[in-house]
């Protein structure tokens, strides 16, 4: 084949140069361009490669063609026959707007702004090339996966390091009080009030937690009250250690319930069991592979974040180990091919908490005499036993049995049941009760929020658990997600039939919403079908069938939070909402609500409804108010002939050990809380002496969520810990008022007590300096030799390894150094340079947590000239 004209009738260039090409996602690099009249032709093929912009060779083998800025704009430049694409209209090449080099095409900069979006600029004095993009190039995207794998790899680094120390472990108390948290509910309406009173106590008794509900009602002068919940737990060390199979976790005392499926019941007794108080996170480890372009790179989200990448083989070929959670994990694969093109593969895997890790046996005993109410107890002692066994991460088999008049007339009846994880996502549950009901039931959930779940169940007749007759149920429940004008909608169905030994029931309902503009819309429909047959007793009509339809329609705007808007219906929503009786074929209600937040912490809700069928109408207001130690709700409704109004308050209240009460708008008990005092040891025996000065700062972090609060007394106290749980606490050396303050320890851990506030101190030291000489011995003669590197690495710790420079006369000094041993010698690169040894190799020093700090010197290095 031969070239075209244009190809044939290119001129040599009038010279050529080296220059600096520089652009922020790129540095600095050199590019070789050719120059025709001082305009600068640039090779494409290289910028190309450099800028990671996809690109292929054509069919002749002499041009280049690719997709960009996105997989449906094509591009195209083919010297050979003078055509170039731009945006998918083709056009002529002139001869004069290219180059064929020996290596690469050089092109008119004209070429590369209209087609790429590529705007250079030639700083000719300084032989510079400048780079400005109207598109985001994948270069800038590669830097930012970059960062974010950097990132990813000092996390990892971290975590293979020994785990931070535990400096507060389980500390049990005799008697520690700590949690209450309360409920107060006043009631006034056509001419009757009454007050409820609903109080939860939490604290630490005897090294266990103790807690319970009392609850009163006034009314006409009268306290009528109960009792709820009252028992006393031991957790034993096991119970701590979710990825462990302890022999025995837990033992109970008091109120508590059996744990059988729709058997439990409760029961003043003792329960001991060995599962963990701690949920188990980590099930399993799913492998995930599979092939695409060589060299492409892939990426593993779960649950949205990066948590691991690689580079696919000559083949294609990738691999991942998955850690599978308990929860719904949602998977994703993204791989970024050479040409540019991103491909992503979404799984999602639903796993719950009835599964068992292959091997874990777990078990519950519990015993007790029955409480028939909240006040009185049967006199016959029941009692419950289950058993579960992981014979598999995706099967686990269970077993128990109930003992007792409560559970019926036969007085023992068996359990039995497993569940299954079929191909990853196919989830199914069994659960057998002889004598009284089988069930089956089987769930899927997909990568794009697709779900289906369907149960069975066959009852057995004149069982304790089918009371009415019943005798098989089975229902259906299928969410399918979809868009419309690119927004999220959805669609649900729910079908439920149940099988009477007169006749049937049949509901079903369907739900669609989606969302226009700022406008969200949902349409509702629901029905039951009855249908009772003749049992031969006269009462009963022959086949009579019974229908009930409702449709309902609602909508909901929300105004802008935009500076345009006025601030007083700034970001408030309306709701409308309209039902209707389609078997009667007549309205059944409307109503109207607006909602608005006011002082930032409250919200306002006012609304009126009215009843088509009674021609009654209700006006409602409401004000609900968050201060930070309780939550205030008002409500108010009213109609032509009655009125309403509540006044409810709730918080709770926490005493950390030196009395302070720290009240919260949010439950406390069954929870945990930390008082962290921050304080410079002067007498270095890293306790808390009075006299010593408290530093007041939010100068820690966790591992996990919690509310920080800083108190006037300088104490940082964090509550809504989950209790038993295992805390990380880093000290955030930034956030100290004082730089030149450091912690002993900076990352370790603790465990956050039940029902009460613990105590941490962090004692804080000035940190340390170091100084010394680097000589170097001409022949007897000792000199300072000045910019050589030194490289200062911190022992087991992540803290990155830090450079120095000597100065001219070879001396070097630091500060600021956190306690701890420490690791300095000279560049080996330099050394070798030099041929030189250094006395001695390694430096090994500490600095030692000391209140004016540490400071050490003559910290010398010799360097000696090799013997040739």
């Amino acid at each position: 084949m031969c070239l075209s004209k244009t190809a044939e009738a290119q001129q040599e260039p009038d010279g050529e140069a080296m220059l600096t090409f520089s652009y922020p996602s790129l540095g600095q690099a050199y590019l070789n361009v050719v120059f025709f009249d001082n305009v600068p032709y640039l090779p494409l093929g290289e910028v190309l490669s450099m800028l990671y912009i996809g690109n292929e060779k054509t069919d002749n083998g002499k041009g280049l063609q690719g997709f960009f800025p996105n997989k449906n704009e094509k591009w195209l430049i083919d010297p050979l026959l003078g055509l170039v694409t731009i945006k998918g209209n083709r056009e002529t090449l002139p001869a004069d707007k290219f180059y064929m080099g020996a290596t690469d095409i050089y092109l008119h900069p004209d070429y590369f702004s209209r087609i790429f979006g590529l705007n250079f600029l030639v700083n000719f004095n300084a032989l510079s090339l400048n780079l400005t993009a109207e598109y985001p190039l994948p270069i800038d995207e590669r830097q930012k996966r970059e960062a974010l794998r950097r990132k990813l790899q000092q996390s990892a680094a971290n975590k293979d390091l020994s785990d931070a120390p535990l400096l507060h472990g389980r500390d049990r108390k005799l008697f520690a009080p700590g949690m209450l948290d309360y409920n107060l509910n006043y009631n006034y309406g056509d001419g009757s009030q009454n007050l409820g009173i609903l109080l939860n106590a939490g604290m630490e008794f005897m090294g266990g937690d103790l807690q319970g509900l009392y609850s009163g009602t006034v009314q006409e002068g009268s306290l009528f009250s109960s009792f709820s919940g009252a028992r006393w737990r031991y957790v034993l060390p096991g119970g701590l250690l979710p990825d462990k199979n302890a022999g025995m976790t837990g033992i109970s005392v008091g109120q508590i319930n059996t744990t059988g499926l729709n058997n439990s019941v409760g029961i003043l007794g003792v329960g001991i069991t060995n599962n963990p108080v701690i949920p188990r996170m980590k099930l399993d480890v799913f492998v995930i592979d599979g092939y695409t372009e060589p060299d492409s790179e892939v990426e593993l989200l779960i649950g949205g974040q990066l948590v691991d990448f690689l580079r696919a083989d000559d083949v294609g070929y990738y691999r991942f180990n998955a850690p599978i959670t308990f929860g719904v994990v949602r998977l994703a694969i993204r791989i970024y091919t050479p040409q540019g093109e991103v491909k992503i593969e979404e799984r999602q895997l639903q796993i719950p908490f009835t599964f068992l890790p292959k091997g874990f046996v777990t078990y519950n005993i519990q015993g007790g005499i029955a409480e028939s109410s909240l006040d009185s107890l049967d006199k016959e002692l029941i009692g419950h036993a289950d058993i579960a066994y992981g014979i598999t991460n995706a099967l686990t088999v269970r077993a128990g049995v109930d003992n007792g008049a409560v559970f019926g007339r036969n007085i023992t009846y068996g359990v039995f049941g497993l569940s299954a994880r079929i191909l990853q996502q196919y989830l199914l549950n069994v659960d057998v009760l002889p004598d009284r009901y089988y069930q089956a039931s089987a769930s899927v959930f997909y990568a794009n929020n697709t779900s289906i779940n369907a149960q069975f169940t066959e009852f057995v007749p004149e069982s304790e658990f089918n009371l009415v007759g019943q005798l098989r149920e089975a229902n259906l429940n299928a969410f399918f997600p979809f868009k419309t004008f690119g927004r999220f909608s959805g669609f649900r169905i729910t079908g439920e039939r149940q099988w009477y030994e007169s006749g049937f029931r049949t509901n079903y309902q369907t739900d669609f919403n989606t969302q226009i503009g700022r406008v969200v819309a949902r349409v509702n429909y629901r029905a039951r079908i009855s249908g009772l047959k003749d049992t031969g007793t006269g009462i009963e009509p022959p086949n009579l069938y019974n229908a009930i339809g409702q449709f309902t329609a609602s909508m909901t705007y929300t105004l802008k939070r935009d500076p345009s808007v006025p601030v007083f219906v700034r970001g408030m929503f309306f709701r409308g909402q309209y039902r209707y009786d389609t078997y009667n074929k007549t309205p059944i209600s409307y109503n109207f609500m607006l909602s608005q937040t006011l002082f930032k912490m409250g919200r306002l809700t006012m609304g009126y409804e009215m009843d088509a069928i009674r021609k009654k109408g209700q006006f409602q207001l409401g004000f609900l108010y968050d201060f930070r130690g309780l939550r205030t709700s008002t409500q108010f409704a009213a109609s032509r002939n009655s009125y309403a109004a509540q006044q409810a308050i709730t918080g709770s209240l926490g005493i950390d050990p030196s009395g302070y009460i720290l009240p919260d708008n949010r439950d406390q008990v069954t929870r945990s809380g930390v008082a962290v005092r921050l304080f410079i040891d002067q007498n270095e025996n890293g306790i808390f002496d009075q006299g010593e000065v408290m530093i007041p700062a939010k100068a820690v972090r966790l591992d996990r969520s919690a509310n920080m609060i800083l108190g006037s007394d300088g104490i940082l106290r964090i509550t809504q810990l989950q209790a038993y749980w295992k805390y990380q606490m880093e000290v955030d050396i930034n956030a100290l008022p004082n730089p030149n303050l450091a912690p002993k320890v900076k990352r370790f851990t603790f465990v956050a007590e039940p029902n009460r506030y613990r105590s941490i101190d962090i004692p804080l030291y000035q940190t340390g300096i170091i100084e010394g000489f680097v000589l170097v011995d001409h022949n007897g003669k000792e000199e300072g030799l000045g910019g050589l590197r030194l490289v200062l690495e911190k022992l087991n710790d992540s803290e990155p390894l830090q450079l120095l420079r000597t100065f001219t006369d070879g001396g070097f000094y630091v500060f600021g150094l956190m306690p701890g041993k420490y690791r300095l010698h000279a560049d080996p690169k330099q050394l070798e340079f030099m041929n030189v040894t250094s006395e001695p190799g390694i430096l090994e020093f500490e600095i030692k947590a000391l209140a004016d700090g540490d400071y050490l010197e003559n910290l010398n290095f010799k360097l000696r000239y090799k013997k040739e």
